[in-house]
C-alpha cells in the first residue's frame, strides 16, 4: 500500500471516529434532555442502592438503557451512563457546580436549564414549587406562615399530578 493512500485512509479512520464521538454526545445528550423533560426530580442523582418510586423508575430505565450498549457489544455501559447523567444534571442546571442544587438556581430558565429558554406553563409551575417545596423543607424554625403556605404548595404540587413522596 502507498503512503498517499495509507495516509488517506488513516484521514479517514480519523474523520470518522471524532464524527461518531460527536454523534453519540449529540445522542447522549439528547437521551438526558429527555429523562429531564420526563422527570421533574433530579432522576441523575438516584443511585443504584437508592430505594422508592423515584429510584425504582430510573434503575428501570438505566437497566433498560444498558441492555441496549451491551446488545451493541459495548464494554463499559456504566460509563456511558455516568455521561448521561452529567448532561443530564449539565442540562438541567448548567455546568457551574454552584448551580447543582436546585434550590440556588434563580432567574428564568426552561426546560433546557438554559436562561430564557421557554417553558410550558405546566412545566414553569412544576420547576418553581418544587423548588420552594425543597427550600421550605430544609429550613428550620420558619415562621408559621411559611408553614401554612408550605401546606398550599404541597396542595397545588399533588393537584399538578406530583407525588410529595418522590419529591426528594
Amino acid at each position: 500500500m502507498t503512503n498517499t493512500k495509507l495516509n488517506a485512509q488513516l484521514d479517514s479512520a480519523r474523520k470518522e471516529i471524532a464524527n461518531s464521538l460527536v454523534r453519540g454526545y449529540g445522542a447522549m445528550r439528547d437521551y438526558a434532555q429527555l429523562l429531564n423533560k420526563a422527570h421533574a426530580f433530579d432522576w441523575f442523582t438516584v443511585e443504584h442502592t437508592d430505594k422508592g418510586e423515584q429510584a425504582d423508575i430510573i434503575n428501570t430505565e438505566k437497566k433498560a438503557f444498558y441492555l441496549e450498549l451491551k446488545q451493541a457489544q459495548h464494554t463499559n455501559p456504566s460509563v456511558v451512563w455516568a455521561r448521561v447523567r452529567e448532561f443530564g444534571k449539565i442540562e438541567r442546571y448548567g455546568d457551574d457546580p454552584a448551580n447543582t442544587e436546585s434550590d440556588s438556581i434563580e432567574g428564568e430558565q426552561g426546560e433546557s436549564g438554559k436562561e430564557n429558554a421557554n417553558r410550558s406553563p405546566m412545566l414553569r409551575n412544576i420547576e418553581e414549587l418544587t423548588t420552594l417545596w425543597k427550600f421550605n423543607g430544609k429550613q428550620e424554625n420558619l415562621d408559621p406562615r411559611i408553614v401554612e403556605a408550605q401546606k398550599h404548595i404541597g396542595s397545588a404540587l399533588e393537584a399538578l399530578g406530583l407525588k410529595l413522596n418522590m419529591i426528594a
